[in-house]
């Protein structure tokens, strides 16, 4: 069998769940003995060198890796940088590509490039452009978009989705048959993320950066809340001292008069992280109201259950993913106000019984969404036998 290429819009070694998702996928391929590539979107001079052991970088449709020099400039160069992933693939001996969105211009190029070589496609979906939409500019733009993923989806021999309500959604939206969605959550590596011995010495953890969709206001309510009730309190905020928007996200705490109670830290490599985890209390989820987030669950809400870390969720009212995740396993609470968030925190800081079953429950429900088992599975049970069984859908271009 040839290689499955993965087509990504990050290097494994990123340090988001983009980056640790295909980590996975590459790391159980290694283990099973499956031949695979990975390409990446070129971040200034085009090139083929290898970035780590089979990966390589390739001029594709702008995106977040910094190519982008604008809508226009990057459409024009869409043809040309296709047919060269498709030349690219060739050499590769690709049996299979898996292309991963949100951004759907690099996944509308991989099943063009599929389409000519005529191998198995397979869409990883981790976010729906619907989510992504609340964030980006531009309708017609976002229409476009929008279309890209309804083609990737309907085209695709399968789809890998992050959630089960991510995957309900495209399979209903997209009108696909249910047996070519698999999920594949993100889960956490159970080898860097569990529990220690050390002192829980840090009340509150926040991974992530200071995306609108996190309602970073309203979080802060709820931790200023905390502190007026039991007379101090400490939170890490971990992953935002180097965001763009830092200093905006400085300006909400000094308003808050949270300066002595919240450190914003940079983004630290993941054994690093997984230390600070095993030093905290309760981690921080918080979504906004937008419906498509209803679907949504973080990628670090794995790491913190897997280190014994109870969550504290803020979010909207009525039902979720993340609401039924919480509460299903008991792993900690889901709150719809910052006055109930601070109301549950406490009791959770001040009851020791509370966070202690908690955090049990935390890390038995772990075991399931260990992120090395999720990936093999994947691999063994979808991905290899679409490439083995699925007929060719035309004569490759490239013969």
């Amino acid at each position: 069998m040839g290689r499955i290429v993965f087509i990504w819009p990050v290097p494994s070694s990123a340090r988001n769940a983009a980056g640790t998702r295909l980590l996975g996928l590459e790391t159980a391929a290694a283990r099973m003995g499956v031949r695979t590539a990975t390409i990446v979107p070129a971040k200034r001079v085009p090139s083929v060198n290898s970035v780590r052991s089979g990966e390589m970088e390739l001029p594709l449709y702008g995106s977040s890796s910094g190519f982008s020099s604008g809508f226009l400039p990057d459409l024009l160069r869409l043809v040309p940088s296709t047919i060269r992933l498709a030349q690219t693939l060739k050499k590769l001996d690709t049996a299979c590509i898996v292309a991963s969105t949100p951004a759907p211009f690099i996944p509308a190029q991989s099943l063009i490039a599929s389409d000519l070589l005529g191998i198995p496609y397979i869409l990883d979906v981790r976010d729906t452009w619907e989510m992504e939409a609340t964030t980006h500019r531009g309708r017609i733009r976002n229409m476009l978009k929008g279309w890209l993923e309804g083609a990737c989806v309907k085209s695709a021999s399968g789809v890998l989705c992050v959630t089960s309500g991510v995957r309900d959604r495209v399979i209903s939206k997209y009108q696909i048959d249910r047996r070519r969605a698999k999920l594949l959550t993100n889960g956490a590596d159970l080898s860097v993320f569990h529990p220690g011995n050390v002192a829980r010495d840090i009340d509150f953890v926040f991974l992530g950066s200071p995306a609108r969709y996190r309602i970073v206001g309203s979080v802060l309510e709820s931790l200023a809340k905390v502190r007026d009730r039991v007379g101090r309190t400490n939170a890490w905020f971990v992953g935002w001292a180097d965001a763009p928007s830092a200093y905006e996200t400085e300006k909400l705490v000094r308003a808050k008069n949270l300066t002595e109670s919240i450190r914003l830290t940079p983004l630290v490599p993941h054994a690093e992280t997984a230390e600070v985890l095993r030093r905290s209390r309760l981690g921080i989820v918080s979504l906004s109201g937008e419906e498509a987030f209803r679907s949504a669950i973080g990628a670090k809400t794995y790491e913190y259950i897997a280190c014994g870390v109870p969550l504290a969720c803020l979010g909207p009212p009525g039902r979720s993913e993340l609401r039924d995740f919480v509460e299903s396993g008991s792993v900690g609470f889901y709150s719809t106000s910052p006055d109930e968030f601070a109301s549950r925190a406490v009791e959770f800081l001040t009851s020791e019984a509370t966070w202690s079953k908690a955090s049990e429950n935390c890390i038995s429900s772990s075991a399931s969404f260990d992120r090395r088992f999720l990936s093999e599975n994947a691999l063994r049970e979808f991905i290899l036998p679409l490439v083995e069984n699925e007929t060719r859908r035309g004569r490759p271009a490239f013969s």
